[in-house]
C-alpha cells in the first residue's frame, strides 16, 4: 500500500468512526445513573414503609433497554427470605394484557375477527351471549353476568365446573355493548376462544408465542399461591367486605397478614401470570420491537375504546380508558398505558417518553400505580408534577 493509500484509509476509518460514535445513543454519565439509583432508593424505601409493603421488585426500561432494576425487602415473612431478582410475584390482571396479544396474534393470522359474535368461534353459549364480539369481551363491555367475585372466589363457591355452568344460566348485566364494568368472565370466555382458534391451550399458546419469543425465562402461568419456592406469599391488610360479587367495603388492620388464593385453568387469561419484573420488561421491549405483534396491532391494543355514547371508562379517575386488554391513561402530558393487577403490581408504559416503569409488590393494597409516576419522575424530570 502507497504512503497515499494509506493516508485515505486513515481518513475513511476516522470517518467512519465518527460516523459510529454518533449513530450511538448517548450514554448517561456515570454520576447520573448512581444519582437516579439513590433516588429510586429512596423513594421506594419510603413508600414501603408508607404502606406496609413486604417485598418489592422494580424494573425500568428506557429507549429499548432495561436501564434498572432492583429487588426489595421480603418475599416471605414469616421465613425472613428476602426477595431476589428470581422470585415470582403473582400479576393478576396483568395477565388480561397477554390475552390481548395472543387475541391479535390471531387476528393478524386472518383467525379471529373481533367483531364476530362469539358465537362464532364456540358453541353451545346461551342465547343472550351470541350478540357478544371478541372486542366486547377484551374492552369490559360485554355485559356477561360474573363468574368470580373481587375476592377471587369462584361464583357461590363452586367447583370450576359448576360455576362454568352456573354463570351461563344468570342474565346479562347489560345489552352487550352499552356500558362498561369490569368483567373476569369475558376473560374467561376469551380463552376458551383463543384455545379453540389457536388449537391448543391458552397457557400454551401464550407460553410459546410470547414467554418464549421475549425470552420470559422464568415466568409462567399459576393457580394462585401454588407456585412453589419462587413465589412470593401474597399478603394484604384488607379484609374485604364483597356483595353480589363486588365489593361493598374493607376492613384495614395494622399488621400484614397472608392471604391465599386459588382459581382454575380457565381463568389464566383473566390472573394467571407469575412473573419477575425482569422478565416482564423483556416483554415490553419484545412488544415495542414488534416481534411480537406489527405496530398497527400494538397501537390497537393500546387505543382506549369508547362506549356507544362517546365516552371512556376506566378503573378510576387516572386509569380512565380501556384499550383492548390493557388500561389507559388518558391525558394531555405523559399519556400511558397502564395494566394493574390484584392493586399490587403495576406496569406503565409511557410511549412519548419512550419509559416503562414495572412495580411487582406482594402485598394487595400496596396500589403501586400511585406511585408509579414519581418513579418516572426521576428519568423524566417534572413529570409527576405535570400530571397531578
Amino acid at each position: 500500500m502507497t504512503t497515499r493509500q494509506k493516508a485515505s484509509a486513515i481518513a475513511l476509518f476516522a470517518i467512519f468512526s465518527g460516523f459510529c460514535a454518533q449513530a450511538q445513543p448517548p450514554a448517561s454519565p456515570p454520576h447520573a445513573v448512581e444519582n437516579r439509583s439513590v433516588a429510586l432508593q429512596d423513594l421506594i424505601q419510603k413508600e414501603m414503609a408508607a404502606g406496609g409493603i413486604p417485598g418489592l421488585q422494580l424494573a425500568v426500561v428506557q429507549k429499548g433497554a432495561l436501564v434498572f432494576s432492583g429487588e426489595y425487602g421480603e418475599s416471605n415473612t414469616a421465613a425472613a427470605k428476602a426477595v431476589t431478582k428470581e422470585t415470582l410475584f403473582t400479576t393478576n390482571s396483568i395477565s388480561k394484557a397477554f390475552a390481548g396479544v395472543a387475541a391479535m396474534q390471531l387476528v393478524e393470522a386472518g383467525k379471529l375477527d373481533l367483531d364476530a359474535p362469539i358465537t362464532q368461534y364456540l358453541e353451545g353459549l346461551p342465547a343472550d351471549w351470541a350478540p357478544v364480539t371478541t372486542r366486547q369481551l377484551l374492552t369490559h363491555t360485554s355485559g356477561l353476568p360474573d363468574i368470580i367475585d373481587d375476592n377471587t372466589r369462584l361464583l357461590d363457591g363452586a367447583s370450576p365446573e359448576q360455576a362454568w355452568e352456573k354463570v351461563q344460566k344468570l342474565p346479562m348485566k347489560f345489552p352487550p355493548g352499552a356500558q362498561y364494568s369490569y368483567s373476569q368472565t369475558g376473560y374467561v370466555v376469551l380463552g376458551k376462544i383463543i384455545g379453540r382458534v389457536a388449537g391448543q391451550p391458552f397457557a400454551d399458546f401464550v407460553r410459546e408465542r410470547q414467554f418464549n419469543v421475549a425470552k420470559m425465562k422464568s415466568t409462567r402461568l399459576g393457580k394462585g399461591t401454588d407456585g412453589g419456592p419462587n413465589l412470593a406469599a401474597l399478603y394484604t391488610h384488607l379484609t374485604l367486605r364483597v356483595e353480589d360479587m363486588k365489593t361493598v367495603g374493607a376492613v384495614r388492620e395494622k399488621l400484614p397478614y397472608e392471604r391465599h388464593e386459588a382459581w382454575p385453568d380457565y381463568v389464566y387469561p383473566a390472573g394467571g401470570v407469575q412473573a419477575t419484573a425482569t422478565d416482564l420488561a423483556a416483554w415490553v421491549m419484545a412488544l415495542q420491537a414488534h416481534r411480537l405483534v406489527g405496530k398497527e396491532s400494538l397501537d390497537q391494543l393500546w387505543k382506549p375504546q369508547a362506549l356507544k355514547d362517546g365516552s371512556y371508562r376506566g378503573f378510576s379517575k387516572t386509569i380512565n380508558g380501556y384499550g383492548l386488554g390493557w388500561p389507559v391513561v388518558r391525558r394531555s402530558v405523559h399519556p400511558a398505558v397502564a395494566p394493574v393487577g390484584g392493586a399490587r403490581a403495576a406496569l406503565f408504559i409511557y410511549p412519548n417518553d419512550d419509559l416503562t416503569v414495572i412495580v411487582l409488590t406482594n402485598l394487595m393494597g400496596a396500589s403501586p400505580e400511585k406511585f408509579v409516576d414519581k418513579i418516572a419522575s426521576i428519568y423524566v424530570p417534572g413529570l409527576a408534577d405535570a400530571v397531578k
